[in-house]
């Protein structure tokens, strides 16, 4: 017989109001749990596609060959989160394949305890780019010609129904922990996870994504979605440096 944790009231309490200032002491006694839920019919400063929240005076990442990158989400991290204060960005290259960066470039030694070599977060952002910057610095832009749908995500202490990820207190491995020690000399956080096996619906107007064919080339994707980091899970860790582009690293697993 599987004997069932005990509900307390202050699990309730957390549930009914997770964000209050009591409740995230509470939380934070307790452990931090909390998924990242795609939800509907609400409006909130994290989301997928749409309209992408970028830093003042930042302009939309371009890939190598120029093309602009595509948004594919913006996370505002809530007051029980490390970087509460911080939103991220995240974008990546659709329009231009390259089979050498499907996933962010991995560094040449052991990942577990790493000190990440100086200038390779912001080296290695080739193909992609993420943006992590101060909610006071944020602005729209609003001109960006929107592919990929819009959808609402929050921040919840309680799983739903259509995870997109996790920001507990630690990573959830699949194959093992890489956390990494340090970049220039400071320590970084563990940000979030997303889960493995997403996809990103596309407006009509859209232009498909350019994948791999079964000669190496690349061709536009059939199905009407872009895929981030060949479906993988992902893993993100950050710091608080003033370099706008040199403050996320980035590792990828799949089991």
């Amino acid at each position: 017989m599987t004997l069932k944790p005990k509900k307390t009231k202050a699990m309730s309490d957390i549930q009914q109001n997770p964000y209050s200032k009591k409740n995230l002491f509470i939380t934070k006694t307790l452990g931090q749990f909390m998924y990242i839920n795609k939800i509907t019919e609400a409006e909130s400063a994290s989301y997928i596609g749409g309209k992408p929240a970028i830093s003042q005076g930042i302009s939309i990442p371009k890939s190598p060959n120029g093309s602009l990158m595509s948004f594919y989400f913006t996370l505002q991290f809530p007051e029980a989160h490390s970087l509460h204060g911080y939103t991220l960005s995240v974008f990546a290259a659709t329009d231009d394949f390259n089979e050498d960066y499907t996933i962010p470039e991995m560094l040449k030694i052991p990942l577990l305890g790493a000190i990440i070599p100086d200038n390779f977060l912001s080296d290695s952002q080739k193909y992609f780019a993420t943006l992590l910057f101060r909610n006071e610095e944020k602005t729209y832009a609003s001109d960006y010609p929107t592919r990929i749908a819009m959808t609402p995500l929050a921040f919840s202490h309680s799983k739903g129904s259509d995870v997109f990820g996790w920001a507990g207190d630690k990573p959830k491995w699949l194959m093992g922990d890489e956390t990494p020690a340090q970049y220039k000399g400071m320590a970084l956080d563990f940000l979030f996870q997303v889960h493995g096996e997403q996809s990103f619906p596309i407006i009509d107007t859209a232009p498909a994504q350019q994948e791999m064919d079964i000669f190496g080339k690349s061709k536009p994707r059939i199905k009407r979605n872009y895929t981030l980091f060949n479906q993988n899970e992902i893993y993100f860790f950050g710091s608080r440096t003033e370099d706008v582009d040199d403050r996320v690293y980035i590792i990828t697993q799949c089991d």
